[in-house]
């Protein structure tokens, strides 16, 4: 597996990341923040994001993790993590953004070599939430404190 895979999620104190189809929370230089780091990249998204918030991507290279089929899209369409690996590979694909939702983060935990993580200043109710990932070794690669949300850019260790 040559593709390296980072999970780029904003999630709440609690692991919130959404709440009736969206985010609980509106913070405007996270989300500008998402989209400057994604914009002009390959990124992994489950169908249900992809069908509500297609535009969010926009500017993106998406390829849609889903279990059955999308009509009329115009992205890739894959049923497996290893699906989406041996595509990656064939089209010399060195990166993929995660960007959720969260069953998409959940089956692409174990391939995640990075992860941009915002923790938000909440703690309100969700109805989705990001997988549990402190069990694995991560390393702080660098940290930024903003407003209502502090980014973590961490490293996952090799040993896993």
């Amino acid at each position: 597996m040559r593709v390296k895979f980072i999970a780029i999620a904003a999630h709440g104190k609690g692991r919130q990341i959404g709440l009736n189809g969206g985010l609980p929370w509106n913070l405007p230089a996270e989300y500008q923040h998402y989209k400057d780091t994604v914009r002009d990249q390959y990124v992994l998204v489950g169908r249900k994001n992809f069908e509500l918030h297609g535009s969010d991507i926009e500017g993106s290279m998406p390829l849609v993790l889903s279990r059955g089929s999308l009509e009329k899209s115009t992205a890739p369409v894959f049923d497996s993590m290893s699906a989406v690996v041996d595509y990656a590979d064939t089209m010399a694909i060195d990166k993929i953004y995660v960007i959720g939702g969260g069953e998409i983060y959940n089956l692409s935990l174990p391939y995640l070599s990075e992860f941009l993580c915002s923790v938000v200043d909440y703690e309100g109710p969700a109805d989705t939430y990001f997988p549990e990932y402190s069990f694995y070794d991560w390393e702080m690669v660098h940290q930024e404190i903003h407003d209502h949300w502090s980014l973590y850019h961490m490293r996952k260790r090799p040993d896993f």
